[in-house]
């Protein structure tokens, strides 16, 4: 059976996938709203990190956050493992004039603190295995010289904790998740301190903003 991560993956390399993706959270009022949240965090996210020279937005997607963190930094990057994504972010970051690139997030072609500030949303929960997750992490440490916005899908959040006792009449699978305190050990010994958490929404979504800032070469 394949791995539905990996099914998602391959999905999202389609252009029919891309292209579908485009259009997914402008389709029901409920992605909208997601979208108008996540505006919000970020925004909140970004008076945290500050005016900076260059940015990576990775994965880039479709370029749908871009609205979100223009004008954030003088120099866009955008990374994504979809060839077809990128097509559409070049159209959506496109006053931007970004440098994009194909490339997986756990092994990025790029030199240790290579961009100012590393923005990743909603990936981490699409990674089943651990070390790939942990993977992932580290190299946005590695590549980034002084901030990190990341996503992930709290454990003790609402959300999840309902899904959690849920689980057993609806057999759902479990969520990819993790603790403050797991993001914590996984940075502290790169060089990194979790600044701030802020979630998507408390009621409504298990997803987290976690700020992280350099605290050593």
């Amino acid at each position: 059976m394949q791995d539905p991560a990996a099914g998602r993956v391959e999905r999202y390399k389609s252009r029919e996938g891309a292209a579908s993706y485009n259009t997914l959270y402008t389709r029901t009022w409920a992605k909208r709203w997601a979208t108008r949240m996540e505006f919000r965090v970020i925004r909140r996210c970004l008076k945290i990190v500050g005016s900076q020279g260059s940015m990576l937005d990775l994965p880039s997607g479709v370029g749908r956050l871009y609205p979100a963190y223009r004008g954030c930094a003088h120099r866009h990057f955008g990374m994504d493992i979809s060839l077809e994504m990128l097509r559409f972010a070049r159209e959506a970051m496109r006053e931007a004039d970004p440098g994009l690139a194909q490339s997986s997030a756990t092994h990025l072609p790029l030199k240790d603190g290579a961009v100012d500030f590393v923005f990743s949303a909603r990936l981490f929960h699409h990674l089943p295995d651990p070390e790939v997750r942990r993977r992932y992490i580290l190299e946005l440490c590695r590549v980034s010289r002084s901030w990190i916005v990341m996503t992930f899908f709290h454990t003790w959040s609402l959300k999840n904790i309902l899904r959690r006792l849920r689980r057993p009449f609806d057999r759902k699978k479990p969520k990819v998740t993790m603790t403050a305190d797991e993001l914590r050990g996984i940075a502290r010994p790169a060089g990194w301190e979790l600044v701030r958490t802020i979630p998507l929404s408390r009621l409504a979504s298990g997803h987290h903003f976690a700020v992280l800032r350099r605290i050593s070469p």
